[in-house]
């Protein structure tokens, strides 16, 4: 699973896979934070998140990140969220609470946060039927839904039977059985306390996704806006909040409660 995890195919250092302790002294002080990226990328692109944490008092043990799927070999266009893909990042979230003895923090970025959320939430793949089992909340305790395709992705709405990653069983529809299978829940599953972090200028997610604002996460303690960035550029820009959120600095600036 070590080998899988680590994804050395996607490229040497740490473009495919980042974390783990630098020696067998190293102590877990600060709750290890795990980063999911989104369609077409790897795990690479969160190293200057990495380094933006490890300026500020964080190791090497308490940063992580892997791949799942190809590392976009597959266009953004035909990409679906698969069972194998849920199953690698569920596997991920466990090894890494495992390893460090600690529950975790979990940002979902991009297609990053329905993957992330499917893999806590468990249950069965709409794509396959396998059931991943029992969800796995319990083990996160700060959940951040970044620029997330939360509800869908707005382009999807009239795109379904043009492109395999806007389907109605696994991709970014906001009808699909996939998103529906998550934003149906009752309550919050993925994390004792859960954000949004989005900006009304992320025209490639969208505003409008069968009614609901495509990156607002349901049942979230807390939406944060950050406005006049785009897709990318939030990525960097909310680090800051990030880490707050990561640390339990309260954040209330640029943020709204939902009720």
């Amino acid at each position: 699973m070590v080998d899988l995890l680590e994804r050395r195919d996607m490229g040497l250092g740490m473009i495919g896979s980042f974390g783990g302790k630098d020696n067998d002294f190293e102590r877990t002080i600060n709750k290890p934070a795990i980063f999911i990226h989104g369609t077409t990328i790897r795990a690479g692109f969160f190293l200057q998140s990495r380094k933006y944490f490890m300026d500020r008092g964080y190791k090497s043990g308490e940063l992580y990140a892997t791949t799942y799927g190809d590392g976009g070999l597959t266009t953004f266009g035909y990409k679906t969220m698969n069972c194998e893909d849920v199953i690698k990042i569920r596997d991920f979230i466990k090894v890494v609470s495992e390893y460090t003895n600690s529950t975790v923090n979990v940002l979902g970025y991009s297609m990053g946060t329905p993957i992330t959320r499917k893999a806590i939430l468990g249950g069965k793949c709409v794509d396959t039927g396998e059931d991943l089992g029992e969800p796995i909340t319990h083990l996160v305790d700060t959940y951040i839904a970044l620029a997330g395709v939360a509800y869908g992705l707005e382009s999807c709405n009239f795109l379904e039977e043009v492109y395999p990653s806007c389907n109605l069983v696994n991709g970014m529809h906001c009808k699909s059985r996939f998103l529906n299978d998550l934003n149906s829940q009752p309550e919050k599953f993925e994390g004792t306390n859960t954000h949004a972090i989005y900006s009304d200028q992320d025209y490639l997610i969208g505003k409008d996704c069968c009614g609901n604002i495509c990156p607002e996460l349901n049942h979230a303690n807390m939406t944060h806006k950050r406005n006049f960035n785009d897709h990318g550029t939030i990525v960097f820009n909310s680090l800051d909040l990030q880490y707050k959120l990561f640390t339990n600095i309260d954040e209330k600036e640029n943020s709204s409660f939902i009720l």
